[in-house]
C-alpha cells in the first residue's frame, strides 16, 4: 500500500499535469480565431475527449473560456482581459513611460509602441494608436522575432556580439515582406543601428507602413525596453525622418531619466 507521502506526491503530480494541460489549451486557443472543439483540444493536450471536456468545462466555469452554444466551440474568455490589464498595470516600465509615450504620439502624430525583449524576439507591452488612420499590425501582447519591426531590431542591436553570434547560429529564417534577409544583412543592419542610435523598418511587416525605434537603457547602461513610432511610409522620408528620429531618441532619454 502506498505511503501517505507517496500518495501526496502522486496527487501533487496529478494537479501539476492538469495545470500543464490547461496552459496548453489556453496557448492553443491564442492562435485560432474560430475556437476549438473538445475533440480538437483532446488532440492538442494528448488526452481523451471526456477528459478534455471536463477540463474545458472547469475553465469555462472559471471565466477563462467561453463556449459558443451554437457550434460547441470554445474561445478564450473575457476574464483574460482583466488578467492582461492587471499584468500591464503592474509593470513599472509602463507606468514610468506612459506620459512620455503619449507626448511622443502627439508630437509625431504616429502610433507609439513599447516592447521588451523576450527570447529571440520582442513582445509589445503598450500601444498608443496615432491620431491618423491606425495602420500598425503589431498589437499589445504580440511577439515578433528580432529581425522584424523597429523596436525588435533596436533591441537586437543592444545584444552583445556573443549573443548576436548565437542568435545567427540558432536562427535561419529571416523573412520579411521585402524578401529574405541573410546573416550578413542582419550584421550590417545592427552596425547601422548602433552607429545612428535608432532602427528603421520599412515595410518589413505591413506594406506601406514604416517604423522607427530606439532602445531605452537604465542609468547603468542596461537595455530595459525599446520604444518606436509607426505609420504610413511617406512619414519616414527626408526631411521629416531626422525630426522623427530626434523625437524618439529624446523620448527614450526621458524615460531613462525617470527610471530609478
Amino acid at each position: 500500500m502506498p505511503s501517505a507521502d507517496e500518495q501526496a506526491g502522486r496527487s501533487a503530480g496529478s494537479r501539476i499535469a492538469v495545470i500543464e494541460k490547461a496552459v496548453k489549451t489556453l496557448d492553443a486557443l491564442l492562435h485560432v480565431a474560430d475556437g476549438l472543439t473538445p475533440t480538437q483540444v483532446a488532440e492538442v493536450i494528448g488526452t481523451n475527449r471526456s477528459t478534455a471536456f471536463r477540463l474545458l468545462t472547469s475553465l469555462e466555469q472559471g471565466g477563462l473560456l467561453d463556449r459558443d452554444r451554437s457550434t460547441g466551440r470554445y474561445h478564450l474568455g473575457m476574464k483574460l482581459l482583466q488578467y492582461g490589464s492587471a499584468v500591464r498595470s503592474g509593470m513599472p516600465i509602463i507606468r514610468v513611460a506612459e506620459s512620455t509615450l503619449a507626448n511622443l504620439r502627439d508630437e509625431t502624430r504616429q502610433s507609439v509602441l513599447l516592447a521588451i525583449r523576450e527570447g529571440w524576439g520582442a513582445r509589445c507591452l503598450s500601444r498608443l494608436p496615432g491620431p491618423e488612420v491606425d495602420v500598425v499590425s503589431w498589437t499589445t501582447g504580440e511577439w515578433l522575432p528580432m529581425h522584424l519591426g523597429a523596436a525588435p531590431q533596436a533591441l537586437m542591436s543592444a545584444m552583445s556580439d556573443a549573443e548576436i553570434d548565437q542568435y545567427l547560429a540558432e536562427n535561419t529564417d529571416w523573412h520579411t515582406l521585402q524578401g529574405d534577409r541573410t546573416a550578413d544583412d542582419i550584421r550590417k543592419g545592427i552596425a547601422l543601428i548602433r552607429q545612428r542610435g535608432w532602427a528603421l523598418n520599412q515595410e518589413g511587416i505591413t506594406r506601406g507602413v514604416a517604423s522607427l525605434g530606439a532602445v531605452v537603457y537604465n542609468r547603468s547602461g542596461v537595455p530595459v525596453c525599446a520604444i518606436s513610432v509607426a505609420g504610413l511610409e511617406h512619414h519616414y522620408a527626408e526631411p521629416g525622418l531626422e525630426h522623427t528620429a530626434a523625437a524618439v531618441l529624446a523620448a527614450a532619454k526621458e524615460i531613462r531619466d525617470k527610471l530609478d
